[in-house]
């Protein structure tokens, strides 16, 4: 790993992250069903402008994207708005300091306590697609990567969020 890589990642951990791993991106697992769960199983299914149906990139053009793509830095954070912060922190940080213009941010909008849909969205800068939107499988992805399940004190599972930021 570069100089360029670590800083990001050691960013995201001085951020507030509980983790982070820096992944080739032939190692991200996509799986059709992650779409059907979204439509099926999550209740933000056209409710937000961040899901499915209302994506303005299909996924053919989110995979030819996607190709263009090397290097993704997974990151795991103990609650979602924190993991917005830093996700999208760490993508301008990538942009600025790390020579990687077109780096894109993947992560469960929740800049709004209601999403304004259909109304236009209140942070267009700052909203962006989840991983599982384009069909990414989050558990395969990062079960290679050794992301622990951590407990409190008292024996109960704390919370994780992941999310990515793609880069050069």
């Amino acid at each position: 790993m570069t100089d360029t890589y670590d800083n990001l990642v050691k960013k995201a951990l001085e951020l507030g992250a509980t983790d982070a791993r820096l992944i080739d991106t032939n190692s991200i697992v996509f799986d059709p069903r992650s779409y059907i769960k979204c439509r099926f199983g999550c209740n933000r299914w056209g409710q937000y402008w961040t899901c499915p149906p209302h994506l303005s990139i299909s996924t053919e053009m989110f995979m030819d994207a996607f190709g263009k793509y090397t290097k993704a830095l997974i990151i795991q954070t103990a609650d979602p708005r924190t993991g917005q912060d830093v996700t999208l922190a760490i993508e301008k940080e990538a942009m600025l300091a790390a020579n990687s213009p077109f780096a894109f941010a993947m992560v469960l909008c929740v800049q709004c306590e209601t999403c304004a849909y259909p109304e236009p969205c209140r942070y267009p800068r700052l909203a962006r697609p989840s991983m599982d939107a384009y069909g990414i499988d989050i558990g395969a992805t990062i079960a290679p990567l050794g992301f622990t399940i951590k407990f409190d004190p008292d024996g109960h599972l704390l919370p994780a969020w992941y999310s990515m930021v793609l880069v050069a």
